[in-house]
């Protein structure tokens, strides 16, 4: 009886010190787990995880070729003489004036620049080399090409590159070259229109087709918005394709290296009865962008012309290392003295107010944060920017009073002023973390208006804990809150 007593009193005093003895423990867990989750170290990322992270960015926030400002801005005091008009930073893509940048217009001789990129995408892929001696073809000679063609000059037997070609392409805006280049490159003019279709399909442009390499006929159509794109796009992949065709002020051809041996030394030709088959006589050529070297910081890009299309115009230029790109299409003239001068006024217009009014600003670089996360079987995670970014923001804007900016009228020396950049990052994450997915943000604001934001991204995954601890991370940001 006496053992028997005593082994109910140890179970009474079990029973009485087993709820303070667990209580002992879980706050002895609970001080462990906050403990733990507060010093977690954050590791660098290894090569296949950065991979895995950047894929998962893609994937949530897709590029954007061009994009609105993303703050409310009004318009210019100005007009285009253009009747479709667009003028794009080259780097972030956003719009700063558009006029009907949505008319479906012929891009006349612009769309050789569908052809340049084509072309240096087989160079790129080892398919063509630029020193390539490309065999002229019959049908692409100068005496074959429709009246009022824009020429290079090309006879049988020269000996020409494809280098030469796409200069003669650039500068004289031949179309005897686009055609010898789709007949060289593509094996003929349908095998051209169709690659060219589908890689301006796949490249987004969905009011652009292409009947043929020179730009020629009116049935050839593209948007000022698209085209624009596509120059930002051929710009980004062939950065040195200004410099080496488009930035030329003259061509001359053929040089006597191009003219076949047997013709050299021959007299001047007479040209009165028509452009013979063979051509020895040289003709120096000037760029039909008059903008090159009268427009400061202008090394692009290229110009269009017929009937039916009116004086186009797709125009980059830089300066302090930034760029825009402008397009005008449906430009008026009743000649080509007058077309030009016309588009020339429009893009010299858009361009001074662009590098006087806006500049590119650089979201902080290199930041990251790390955060406490509950109720996951990580004990913190990493945020960090989705990608690196610029924006345009006005300079010295004047801000009307229900809060939009208007960019300053007269070009403006310095950077904008007093933009403050904020950091929304979270106190703490509860459950599972996706990689790549938004838990923050960072905004770019002046005067209270957010100018642009950029989102902040887990650089990890974290999949959600176990129930128990769970129910204890939701009891500790509980006594946490309470303290608060």
């Amino acid at each position: 009886m006496e053992s028997t007593s005593r082994s109910q009193k140890n179970i009474l005093v079990f029973a009485a010190f087993l709820p303070l003895a667990l209580a002992l423990a879980l706050a002895g867990f609970l001080f462990f787990r906050a403990t733990s989750i507060k010093g977690a170290a954050s590791e660098p990322l290894s090569k296949e995880e950065f991979y895995q992270l950047q894929e998962n960015i893609r994937g949530r926030y897709p590029e954007q070729i061009l994009r609105p400002l993303p703050y409310p801005l009004l318009p210019p005091e100005f007009d285009t003489n253009a009747k479709s008009a667009i003028l794009i930073n080259a780097e972030t893509g956003e719009v700063l004036f558009e006029k009907n940048a949505d008319a479906e217009i012929p891009p006349a001789s612009m769309t050789k620049l569908f052809l340049i990129y084509g072309a240096l995408q087989k160079v790129r892929e080892g398919k063509a080399s630029l020193d390539d001696i490309i065999a002229i073809d019959e049908r692409a000679i100068a005496a074959a090409m429709p009246p009022r063609s824009s020429l290079m000059f090309l006879g049988m037997g020269q000996i020409v590159t494809l280098r030469e070609l796409l200069q003669g392409l650039s500068v004289a805006s031949g179309n005897d070259a686009a055609h010898q280049v789709a007949f060289a490159l593509y094996g003929s003019m349908e095998n051209f229109i169709a690659e060219t279709n589908a890689l301006i399909n796949s490249l987004g442009l969905r009011k652009t087709r292409i009947v043929e390499s020179s730009g020629y006929s009116e049935e050839n159509i593209t948007t000022a918005r698209e085209m624009a794109a596509f120059c930002k796009i051929y710009l980004e992949e062939f950065p040195y394709a200004l410099n080496e065709f488009h930035s030329m002020k003259k061509f001359t051809f053929p040089k006597e290296k191009n003219i076949p041996p047997e013709q050299r030394g021959r007299g001047r030709q007479n040209f009165s009865y028509g452009i013979p088959r063979e051509i020895w006589t040289s003709f120096t050529l000037e760029n039909t962008n008059k903008l090159l070297g009268a427009l400061e910081g202008c090394d692009g890009i290229k110009t269009g012309h017929i009937d039916e299309s009116g004086y186009n115009l797709a125009l980059t230029t830089t300066r302090d290392g930034v760029r825009y790109i402008s397009v005008t299409m449906k430009g008026p003239g009743a000649n080509m003295a007058e077309g030009d001068r016309m588009r020339c006024e429009d893009g010299t217009l858009l361009h001074e107010w662009a590098h006087g009014a806006f500049c590119e600003i650089e979201f902080p670089q290199n930041e990251e944060f790390k955060v406490p996360l509950y109720g996951a079987k990580k004990k913190s995670v990493t945020l960090r920017a989705a990608f690196e970014r610029k924006f345009v923001a006005p300079k010295n804007p004047i801000q009307a009073e229900n809060g939009i900016f208007a960019a300053a009228k007269q070009p403006a020396e310095g950077e904008i002023e007093d933009v403050r950049f904020e950091f929304f990052v979270p106190e703490f994450l509860f459950g599972k973390v996706e990689c790549g997915a938004a838990y923050g943000k960072i905004v770019a604001s002046k005067n209270g208006i957010a100018l642009a934001e950029i989102p902040l991204v887990a650089q990890r995954g974290a999949d959600e804990a176990g129930g128990f601890v769970r129910r204890c991370d939701a009891l500790l940001l509980k006594m946490k809150n309470s303290r608060h």
